[in-house]
């Protein structure tokens, strides 16, 4: 026998499908009891997938037909079981190569009911499915079939192992078990019993255009989330197939089941190609199905809004006061709605404030209302009180703009630290032109409460300022340059001034000196932040009392002289020159941007807060476009795998 790769394909769909064929097979046997169970290997791995049922087993002929070539089957020639004519749900001889897609081995052991003495076994591997191995031998005399996988796929296994498969199998065999109420199936040790997942149950007929016999939609809705399904079945309930429903529900879990006659006459895998007329009949469903949800999600709506108001957790009052409200309410229902199983799994005060809270949101903000569900939602009864008594001290809105201030800080220490160190921004950013003009703009990276003082302006200007700063009333024109001692005018690139609230106010100041991530740091650029330091520190009008002032030049890299200089006996590390009002120090961007983080990291912490390589570069394009460099603005095509596929 051969089975091509891409018809295995078709019939080898998922793991799920794999095993709810193996107990399909067995029901189609009389097997009024099957009962599925998980081998774990000593590393907790499943190794084993074992389905056990009680049925009339397999014959030789039954062997012979099965396993000797693949449609072979003896239900193509009847619609019922052998022994208590139940609907069959199989007919192709397909079912069995759907085991594949839980392992790689498939093992067959069965003793049929005219032969209680011997046992028929049947092996087959994946890579060689033109063969099934039969032996037999003597046994033990318990009729019925089992059926091993092993070699399981460790994607198999772990889907397989979730707890909520057992509420999935329940919503597949569903109507089965409604139809034969004395079968038991059992997963794991749990029995199926899909009446006690029940909420709602109904059933419609659909009049499609061309069909005498009129297809029947059962819809269940379930307690428990389940994997939404529409399941293609007989004009009895035996489900061949099942396809996405692909409509809008939500907040409610549900399967549905198309009955019709002609699913035994088509090749099922083809009812979403577009073929006549099953393509009609699944279409009238999903149209069938959109009305009935439709339906419902008005009908709970109702119910769960009514419930609040009775309770006075429902934020709104009984009449709203203007048609912008009106309408405002009239979207907090639906959402808050849908949302109901979470917002009423806490108590009544963590459910009002829940729903104050998405009132809030949805007033101030209704495009970012999904993010708001999304993390409000999850809290915990614990943390949703915290935030109750958060807002009693402060805003919703300062609490959001302080998370949003500290996570552009973090933002902008990464793209800074790109511009400075990235191999192709290094080489191409600039002193004056771009990060100069960047730092202008995020003067908070030198110190918290700084104030900018100078921006690439004269000493003489920056006097005027500060001494204006100190609330002396003073003009440009009347002061008295400020020159180093060869009479030129010192220009340095920024100076900050805060007042420092002591026992006596202070004042302190940074004169900073940038140099590009090029430049390396040496004597020269030494000698000139040195005499800015000379040409401050010996004007009366800068050097006052309870002032103080700090000198930096900041570069990449430093040279060996440069090196030296920062690591002299008896002065801190860094600086180069001290007195009592001043000091001159030589700093790496690193160690800047690592200073401006420590100084975050507390809340950066608590936040949570990750700030990624492209989020930072993104905050450079929408805060400093102008002064970037080139390959900053450059937004990476999407690779042919899709990498990249968002900037």
């Amino acid at each position: 026998m051969r089975v091509d790769g891409d018809h295995l394909a078709r019939l080898v769909r998922s793991p799920r499908a794999g095993l709810t064929e193996l107990i399909w097979n067995a029901l189609d046997a009389d097997a009024d009891t099957v009962d599925g169970q998980l081998e774990f290997g000593t590393l907790g791995a499943v190794e084993r997938v074992v389905v056990v049922d009680r049925g009339h087993g397999m014959s030789p002929n039954d062997v012979q037909q099965g396993f000797g070539a693949l449609g072979g089957s003896w239900k193509r020639t009847t619609r019922t079981t052998r022994g208590q004519g139940r609907r069959l749900h199989g007919e192709q001889g397909k079912g069995r190569f759907a085991a594949f897609g839980v392992g790689d081995v498939v093992e067959w052991r069965t003793v049929h009911e005219d032969d209680p003495s011997t046992e028929t076994r049947i092996r087959a591997e994946r890579d060689s499915l033109r063969r099934f191995d039969i032996t037999t031998a003597p046994s033990e005399g318990e009729i019925g079939t089992s059926v091993s996988v092993v070699s399981v796929h460790e994607a198999a296994g772990k889907q397989l192992e979730q707890d909520s498969l057992i509420d999935t199998l329940s919503a597949e065999f569903a109507i089965y078990l409604e139809s034969y109420p004395h079968v038991e199936i059992s997963w794991r040790g749990q029995k199926l019993n899909p009446a006690a997942l029940q909420v709602e149950r109904e059933e419609y007929g659909l009049d499609v255009e061309g069909l005498e016999e009129q297809p029947q939609l059962v819809v269940i809705e379930w307690r428990r989330q389940v994997d939404r399904a529409l399941y293609l079945c007989d004009e009895a309930g035996m489900a061949f197939h099942d396809i996405k429903p692909a409509i809008q529900a939500p907040g409610f879990d549900f399967t549905a089941y198309l009955k019709w006659g002609g699913f035994r006459e088509h090749d099922v895998l083809l009812a979403e190609s577009g073929l006549e007329p099953m393509s009609s009949v699944v279409a009238a469903a999903k149209e069938k199905l959109r009305e009935h949800f439709k339906r419902r999600g008005a009908d709970r709506r109702r119910s769960v809004i009514k419930d609040w108001v009775s309770e006075g957790s429902y934020p709104y009052s009984e009449t709203s006061s203007s048609a912008t409200e009106n309408a405002e309410r009239q979207v907090f229902d639906i959402v808050s709605s849908t949302a109901s199983k979470i917002v009423n799994s806490g108590d009544f005060r963590a459910r009002k404030f829940v729903l104050r809270l998405l009132r809030e949101a949805l007033s101030s903000n209704p495009g970012n209302l999904h993010h708001v569900l999304q993390s409000v939602l999850e809290l915990s009864a614990e943390r949703l009180a915290e935030l109750s008594v958060l807002l009693d001290r402060t805003t919703l809105a300062s609490i959001i703009a302080t998370s949003k201030k500290v996570g552009d800080r973090l933002d902008f220490l990464s793209g800074l630290d790109t511009m400075l160190f990235d191999s192709d921004t290094r080489r191409e950013t600039l002193e004056r032109r771009q990060l100069h003009r960047v730092l202008a703009n995020e003067t908070w990276v030198f110190g918290e409460e700084y104030a900018l003082t100078g921006d690439d302006e004269s000493l003489t200007k920056v006097l005027a300022k500060y001494l204006n700063f100190l609330g002396e009333d003073v003009e440009l024109a009347g002061l008295t340059p400020v020159l180093r001692h060869d009479g030129s005018s010192p220009i340095p690139d920024l100076v900050f001034t805060r007042t420092c609230e002591i026992a006596q106010d202070r004042v302190e100041n940074i004169v900073v000196e940038l140099k590009r991530p090029s430049q390396v740091i040496g004597a020269d650029e030494l000698t000139q932040i040195e005499k800015y330091a000379l040409a401050v520190m010996r004007d009366e009008r800068f050097n006052k009392p309870n002032v103080s002032w700090d000198f930096w030049v900041i570069g990449n890299s430093l040279d060996e002289f440069a090196e030296s200089r920062r690591n002299q006996s008896g002065l801190p590390f860094g600086c180069i020159q001290r007195t009592e009002r001043h000091r001159v120090q030589v700093r790496t961007w690193s160690e800047v941007i690592n200073d401006a983080r420590h100084r975050l990291k507390f809340v950066e912490r608590s936040l949570n807060y990750r700030a990624a390589h492209d989020d930072g570069v993104e905050y450079l394009r929408s805060r400093h476009a102008p002064f970037i460099p080139p390959s900053l603005h450059q937004v990476p095509a999407p690779s042919p795998s899709g990498e990249n596929a968002q900037v």
